[in-house]
């Protein structure tokens, strides 16, 4: 039993670290504090004038906002290593939450002396240990059971994908390969002189390096190029051959022909492409257009 406890904590879980998502899932979390207040108005804060307790679920609401996206923020930036994205599991996601719902419930505390101070009422009632009691039944429990459900559904959903992508590669690959018909793809970097010409057979996966690009490929042996440009222009360049190349990663675009087998879990997938050594992942964004192209392609 406990080793099946510690095998789900350790389950990889989806993690978005970007300053764009702090602040979305902030604001959708603090407006449902704000409302969540108003529909059942916990600690007896219903026996309040309405002023106060008005405000006081709107500063609810935002120290909810400001705890996550502060959080959120800070955390990941001063701990880079416990928050790789590649090792983020269940486990470390339900600790981090119970963290910020700890911190909420100490915010909540202060705000409420603050506003019952500023409107000349008693604070006997308000109690330290009651609001982080209430806080922690109220977020975390809920909580710890929406990411054990949720890393559950994205761990059975990538194991869907991973096998009806082999299936279909398998069938693929018992096809006869048709060698008459040869497409030329052209890469032109940012100065519009240096150029990379080869088959699109020949190209295997294109990976975004700072200001380059680098460009591997295939003829009698396995090769690369640099050209400067971003990955993005590049992927304009390509968009005639889409989706036989894809990108599946705001650093990588492969050749689906090139994929041999796919593996993943519930943070994305990787693929293994011919004569490349090292898997190239398949980011969260990018795995249901990723089934949809190579259903349809392959």
């Amino acid at each position: 039993m406990l080793q099946r406890a510690i095998a789900l904590f350790k389950r990889p879980y989806p993690a978005d670290f970007s300053p764009s998502s702090y602040l979305i899932h902030g604001l959708f979390v603090g407006i449902f504090v704000f409302i969540f207040m108003i529909a059942f108005q916990p600690f007896g804060l219903y026996s309040l004038p309405e002023l106060p307790r008005t405000l006081l679920y709107i500063g609810y609401g935002i120290m909810a906002f400001l705890a996550i996206s502060l959080n959120n923020l800070l955390f990941p930036r001063f701990l880079p290593g416990f928050f790789r994205e590649d090792g983020w599991n269940t486990g470390k996601n339900i600790l981090f939450m119970t963290w910020i719902t700890l911190i909420i419930g100490l915010g909540s505390y202060y705000v409420t002396l603050a506003i019952c101070r500023s409107f000349g009422l008693s604070t006997n009632w308000v109690r330290i240990t009651p609001i982080l009691k209430g806080t922690f039944f109220i977020g975390v429990i809920p909580i710890s059971a929406i990411i054990l459900f949720e890393s559950h559904r994205f761990q059975q959903r990538s194991e869907r994908i991973v096998s009806e992508t082999n299936r279909r590669l398998d069938e693929h690959a018992a096809r006869p390969v048709n060698t008459e018909a040869v497409e030329k793809i052209v890469l032109i970097a940012e100065n519009n002189r240096d150029k990379f010409s080869a088959a699109l057979t020949d190209l295997m996966h294109i990976d975004a390096e700072e200001n380059y690009v680098r460009v591997h490929f295939k003829k009698s042996q396995a090769d690369q190029i640099l050209l400067r440009s971003s990955l993005g222009r590049i992927e304009r360049q390509i968009r005639p051959f889409y989706p036989r190349l894809f990108r599946c990663h705001r650093a990588h675009i492969v050749n689906i022909s090139r994929i041999r087998k796919v593996t993943g879990n519930a943070q994305g997938l990787r693929l293994t492409l011919e004569d490349v050594e090292n898997p190239i992942p398949v980011s969260r964004r990018y795995v249901d257009e990723f089934r949809r192209a190579v259903i349809n392609q392959l």
